[in-house]
């Protein structure tokens, strides 16, 4: 994996695919990945939303443990649900 600057890409966009992974930096902070493309470039998209998903579910996950929601009953789970279609 390569590490690039904005600037660095605006003199030298070449630079860009040397490498398969490219992290964009701007201002010291990471902004973008730039992946080389594959044949089936749409599985590839597929692949990486898949991934994000399961980040994001990860996450929910981890935040339920910490807030002690992974130990809501049944009937408490249903009642949230139900007090939500109530306010919709």
């Amino acid at each position: 994996m390569k590490f690039i600057t904005s600037k660095e890409i605006r003199n030298n966009p070449a630079a860009l695919w040397s490498e398969d992974e490219t992290v964009i930096m701007v201002n010291g902070k990471p902004k973008a990945i730039v992946l080389k493309a594959e044949d089936d470039i749409e599985e590839q998209i597929r692949n990486i939303k898949r991934l994000r998903a399961q980040t994001a579910l990860e996450k929910l996950r981890f935040y339920s443990v910490k807030k002690g929601l992974d130990l809501l009953s049944d009937e408490e789970i249903i009642n949230e649900i139900e007090k939500i279609k109530k306010e919709i």
